[in-house]
Formats: structure tokens, sequence, C-alpha cells
């Protein structure tokens, strides 16, 4: 009998907590006509479920509560509530499919059952039709949650395959890091200082709003030569741009200490991407939302992000999330739920990049155009972005808060102009530092 860990059983504590939070990751793949039946779909996942033995597992509470809940056999997975089907309004275009997108990332799921859903989704535009993913996050972070990819996708199944072998000791909680991660963890205590009052951080209406934007990857190869950044430097530039945008557009001057997001970081073993449950650490870093230079920002993100490594900032959450462990059930769950009833004003937003199928991926011989990654938001965090790569194309998925965050789609396409200015700037040499000042001081505009 395995029982969650103390990450696993946060996501369902935060759920109990508060009745605005859904905290299910999930992606949208777009494919090319006809749309199947869904009994055929159905015939598919019965055939490859054994392949990921978690998806056929439901959590069960411990009688007394004196353990955390753990996860057993359902000797009745019924597919017919596992893989269902659905309809997009009329037209079937970007914003009936975004809709669609976050209504279904709102409902909770059913615990008397196995963690995953998947839905055919018909009457997309041009004769095309969907998939949509679903599963708690409890049940897998978001590399192994691309798992279920195994289940519903041809090319992802290899049902002949073993499974990868379990990891050993996760990274960071060696005994040669603990001072490292010791160090780590004074850092994450200085990043946990509120956010300032221009930020984007409140309560939830428990609706969402979803956007996404799509951008290439391998037109950035000379940037990313010239600059000495990574493909990650760049989305967080990108989405630093769009958010510095968005402050100004409801009339809020950016500042340094205006947004604040949690980087998942994954603390997987090599080969154990498609074991299910959460093996990630955190980074939390400021975003330069002051900078308006795309060449300063995505200078000063890499700077941010390298600081933060060498801080160990992650091995310092691996080392916290194996101390959680020992820590008797009670005083865990107690401590958990104390903790998330509390304000939170520390975190802004969360920011996850999840390296997808480079192959392309066909499901009972249709092909996926379209890989639409889903992040779920919680604790006063108004906005999450999802970046998920397929092939050659980088996928931005944000979601957000229905009532606080109508301008999502603003948002997506201000996300898009960050990418675009920066690899279609005049070619010139980087600035000589990061000190060259910005241009962050030209007054807001009215809000919408």
């Amino acid at each position: 009998m395995e029982r969650l860990t103390p990450l696993s059983y946060a996501f369902l504590a935060a759920e109990d907590v508060d009745p605005t939070a859904c905290l299910v990751i999930g992606s949208l793949a777009v494919l090319d006509g006809p749309a199947p039946h869904v009994d055929e779909l159905r015939t598919v996942v019965a055939a490859r479920l054994p392949t990921v033995p978690r998806y056929q597992q439901r959590v069960v509470p411990d009688r007394f509560g004196l353990r955390a809940p753990s996860w057993q056999d359902d000797p009745d997975v019924d597919l017919r509530r596992h893989v269902t089907r659905r309809r997009v309004p009329a037209p079937g275009g970007r914003a009936e499919v975004a809709s669609l997108i976050a209504e279904a990332m709102a409902e909770r799921m059913d615990r008397d059952r196995p963690l995953w859903d998947v839905t055919v989704c018909v009457g997309l535009a041009d004769g095309r039709w969907g998939l949509l993913s679903r599963v708690h996050h409890a049940l897998a972070d978001g590399v192994s949650g691309t798992g279920l990819y195994r289940v519903v996708f041809d090319s992802e199944a290899a049902p002949d395959q073993p499974p990868p072998t379990p990891p050993g000791t996760a990274p960071g909680v060696t005994g040669g890091s603990l001072r490292a991660a010791a160090r780590g963890v004074l850092a994450l205590g200085t990043a946990l200082l509120p956010v300032t009052r221009a930020g984007l951080l409140g309560p939830l209406d428990g609706t969402r709003r979803y956007a996404w934007t799509e951008v290439g990857i391998a037109e950035t190869e000379g940037v990313r030569r010239e600059l000495g950044v990574t493909v990650n430097d760049l989305v967080l530039a990108a989405i630093s741009g769009g958010l510095r945008e968005l402050l100004l557009e409801r009339g809020r001057q950016p500042d340094a200490h205006a947004l604040r997001t949690l980087l998942p970081v994954s603390a997987r073993a090599p080969g154990t991407a498609g074991l299910p449950g959460n093996e990630v650490t955190l980074m939390l870093s400021m975003l330069p939302v002051e900078l308006d230079d795309p060449v300063e920002r995505v200078l000063q993100v890499h700077e941010r992000v390298a600081g933060l490594r060498r801080a160990h900032e992650p091995e310092a959450g691996v080392v916290l999330q194996a101390l959680a462990g020992l820590l008797p059930f009670p005083v865990l769950d107690r401590g958990l739920r104390w903790g998330l009833r509390l304000p939170q004003q520390q975190v802004s937003t969360v920011t996850t990049n999840v390296p997808g199928p480079r192959t392309p991926l066909t499901c009972l011989g249709r092909p996926v155009r379209q890989l639409l990654p889903v992040v779920p938001i919680a604790d006063r965090v108004r906005l999450g972005f999802a970046v998920l790569s397929y092939g050659d194309r980088l996928a931005f998925g944000i979601t957000a808060d229905g009532s606080s965050t109508p301008d999502v789609d603003v948002l997506a396409s201000k996300v898009a102009e960050a990418w675009r200015s920066l690899l279609a700037r005049p070619e010139q040499p980087p600035p000589a530092g990061l000190e060259r000042r910005s241009r962050s001081s030209r007054p807001g505009r009215p809000g919408t």
C-alpha cells in the first residue's frame, strides 16, 4: 500500500480548505477529423490502461486519520465515467474552445474514482476535434502528467515496454548536499516577503478563463546563441513583458517588487518521467516587469534564475518535503490546513514549463495539430502560465480567475508581442550590463 506524499496530499488539502480551488492539470489536443465515436476511444483506453497502474487506483483515507491517505486499486474502473464526450458550442472557434477548456478545468474530480479523465470534444472549426486530458495534481506533476498520453495517443502508448525503474534517492537529499540545501532554505525565507500592492493577488471566484498563444522554437536559435540564454529564459522574459503591459493597461506602474512567480522544478531521476507522483521542487523569482527593454528583461531573467540555482533553492525544496514526510500525519495535516487558510501575499503567479513530445502524435490514426496546456490556480493566485512544447512549437496556456481577469486574451497577445519584440529587435550587441537605465518610467495607461 503506497501512501500519498506530503506534496501530493497538499493538493487535496488545498481543495478542502478553499471551495474555489480545483487542482487539476491538463491539456487539449486538437486533431484532424473526423472525430471518432467515444466508444472507440474507450476501447483503446481499456487496452492500454494496464500500462499505467496508478490510473486504476483511487485515494482512500486512513480509517482513523492517523496516516496519510493511500493509493488503492479500484476493482471497477468505469470508463463510461472517465472517457466522455462534449460538444464545443458553435461555431467552434478560438473563443468557444477557450471557454470549454476554462469550464472543464474548473470542475472538480470525484475522489471516489481514479483521479483522471479524458473528453472527446466535437464541433471544432474546420472539421477538427479535441481530446481534453485531465489529471489531478495529487496523482501527477507536470512531467508525469503527460503519462496519460501513453494511454490515448498511438505513438506514446508503447504497451509492450516495461515501465522505467523507480528512482532511488531524489536529487538534492544526499548527505553531501545538505549544507547547500540549508543555504537554499535561507534563500527561500528571504523570497517570502510580500509583493507590492501593484500586483495581481486576490480572492478567486471559482470560475476560470483561458487563453493561449503559440510561438516557434527554432527561430530563437540566433538570439539564444548571441545572448547566452535558454528557451526557458525567453519564456519567462516574454511572460514578464506581457504582465508588464497588463499592469500598464490597468493604470498600474510596474515595479521591481510587483510580481513573484513560483517556478516548479523537476526533481526526477533520469528515465522516470513516465512514473506517477509529484517529484517536483520549486524556485521563487521576481519577474522583471519594471524593465521595458526586451534584451534587458531576458538577461535579467537569466541572471535571477542562475542566482536562485546558485543559492540552492531547488535542493531546499526537496529537503523540506523530506522533513515534512517525517512528521506524524495529524500534525502535518493540521499544519497544512492552517497554513492554507492564511491569505498568502508572496506569490503572484505560477509558471510551469514542461517539455512535450518531439515527434508528431496521433490518436486513432488522426494527427495531433496542437497541444494546449492548462495549469490550475488557487490560494489567491489569479494567473497561471503553462508552457508546453510540441515538435518545434511552444504553446503558452494562461489560466485566469473568471471575475478579476476578463482581459486574459489581451494578456496572451501581449506575451506573444513580448516574444516577437526580442526576436525582431535590430541587430546589435547585448548591453554591457544590467545597470543601463530602462524605459520603465513611462506613465501607465488608463485601465480597461
